[in-house]
């Protein structure tokens, strides 16, 4: 289906968007930085702002920053929020019907953008229609031929109040006696509670046991259905994986569970963060109980297939991966959990290695210490007893000794000597990340002379490799944005988030996808 947004007599014929214009600050690139730190740390000012400057553009860009967004797939609820300002301002336009046709395409979607719209409608002038426009409302109820009893009784129960609601909204008409049955049983709230696997197995937590062993038995049973059966789900088995052991399940059952672990397509499907994995690595490292090697063997294989290792952040580049080792980047990242702000760095210069990438590893403090951190391959027992290796790098093992380095570079961040020693060996790279917890960028701490200023040694850099681009992580969050960039190809990201690499590899495609965007209509 094509897409033309034709708005003649706003622009001359063959006009084209571009997201920068050199020299020139541009209000659509603006739109689309802010939506990507927006995704990063949602706030209602950034909202706000963000609604104003939609509501001030052209229906076209707009409709074109959607559509690429729904394709990006850690990215679809920015689709929903731009088209959802869009059939706030012209609902009743057929080709925003068609556009948001294009971006909710499935029934499951229908709560999410619904909430999008419902959220831009507020502050709109009383007596403005509170559903979507009629030409919304056609296409977004063709979507409901998709629901059944079956599949609806299998969605969380948050997602079915979702659609209690989304049909209380778009009033779609029924087209048989079957799926009007249907919209009265989900509006009477006639469906059986289904629950998961994982609340089934934490109540039996809370029932009474005549004896330890007659408790053990009936965990261990309730583990070997959910595995043997895969009702447990990836996520579910990821964080319960200690307390399995503990039960003492059979071999049989502790193999399937390995090899679910360990299987490149669920944990593609999961697309867990690496640091998620070592915190469960780093919780089954220490247990005595028999099966602890094999599932860490499964941990291994699928950290190549977790989020970062995805991620097309990186990819056929030279890249710089610096790491602070202080004590101070021992805190954990974020909550309770075990993974550090150390372990960032090493994980991702792992990953990218093990992927083919070229990637240059160091330590940075009062000096710059490169180092080969690729690590040994694992040997790992095969079924009949002889050893084989399984895949390129032990990920987790490797980082979870590098703890033991700390200050082994001093505890300075100067971070200027990185780019000197590219500059000495003529060395021209893609990308160089700096991994510490504080601010960097223009500043110089009490002790450093003033040729170690890290601004002039990037622009001495740029002058040798001009298409270098500089990422600057503040992992203690320091600054006043997630992400910021005070001149061209220099980052600034503070805080942590699991999908910055996402965003960071979304804010270079932008400059160069957008005009080619328009075409895709």
């Amino acid at each position: 289906m094509k897409f033309n947004f034709s708005l003649k007599g706003r622009q001359p014929a063959g006009t084209h968007y571009t997201f920068i214009k050199a020299g020139v600050p541009d209000a659509q690139w603006e739109l689309y930085t802010a939506l990507l730190n927006f995704s990063l740390n949602p706030s209602n000012d950034s909202l706000l702002s963000i609604r104003t400057t939609i509501r001030r553009s052209d229906p076209e860009l707009i409709a074109s920053l959607a559509l690429y967004f729904r394709e990006q797939n850690n990215f679809s609820r920015l689709a929903f929020l731009l088209s959802a300002e869009l059939a706030i301002l012209q609902g009743n336009d057929e080709r925003i019907g068609a556009l948001v046709a294009r971006i909710v395409r499935q029934v499951s979607d229908l709560p999410a953008w619904l909430e999008y719209f419902q959220a831009a409608k507020t502050g709109q002038k009383p007596g403005r229609a509170a559903q979507p426009g009629r030409a919304i409302r056609k296409q977004l109820n063709t979507l409901f031929s998709q629901l059944d009893e079956y599949q609806f009784s299998r969605y969380s129960k948050h997602l079915q109040t979702g659609l209690k609601q989304a049909i209380l909204s778009l009033q779609p008409r029924a087209v048989n006696r079957e799926q009007k049955a249907l919209f009265v049983k989900i509006l009477k709230e006639q469906f059986p509670v289904r629950s998961t696997w994982e609340q089934e197995w934490h109540a039996l937590h809370q029932h009474h046991y005549d004896g330890h062993e007659q408790r053990q038995v009936i965990l261990r049973d309730k583990w070997k259905e959910g595995i043997s059966t895969f009702r447990i789900g990836y996520t579910a088995l990821l964080d319960n994986l200690q307390p399995m052991l503990c039960t003492g399940v059979s071999g049989k059952v502790l193999k399937l569970a390995a090899e679910y672990l360990g299987n490149a397509a669920a944990a593609s499907r999961a697309n867990h963060s690496p640091l998620r994995m070592l915190e469960v690595y780093r919780s089954l490292r220490d247990m005595d109980q028999g099966g602890a090697v094999l599932l860490i063997d499964a941990l291994e294989q699928a950290v190549y297939h977790s989020s970062w290792a995805r991620s097309g952040f990186g990819k056929n580049a030279v890249s710089v991966i610096a790491m602070d080792i202080s004590d101070s980047m021992k805190r954990p990242v974020g909550g309770p959990g075990s993974a550090l702000r150390f372990d960032i760095a090493p994980l991702l210069a792992l990953l990218w290695k093990s992927r083919g990438d070229q990637v240059i590893t160091g330590f940075i403090g009062n000096t710059w210490k490169p180092l080969d951190i690729s690590g040994q391959p694992p040997i790992v027992p095969s079924e009949q007893g002889a050893h084989v290796r399984q895949y390129t790098y032990s990920v987790l093992a490797t980082t979870d000794e590098l703890r033991l380095r700390e200050g082994e570079a001093g505890y300075a961040t100067n971070a200027h000597l990185i780019l000197q020693s590219l500059l000495r060996r003529g060395q021209i790279v893609d990308k160089i990340l700096v991994f510490t917890d504080s601010r960097l960028w223009d500043r110089r701490s009490f002790n450093q002379s003033a040729d170690s200023d890290l601004h002039g040694a990037w622009k001495a850099y740029k002058q040798m490799a001009p298409q270098a681009k500089l990422y600057l992580f503040d992992l203690a969050g320091y600054g006043d944005k997630s992400l910021e960039c005070p001149e061209e190809d220099v980052f600034l990201i503070s805080g942590w988030q699991d999908r910055i690499f996402d965003v960071l590899q979304a804010h270079e495609e932008g400059k160069k996808s957008f005009e080619p965007l328009h075409n895709m209509r």
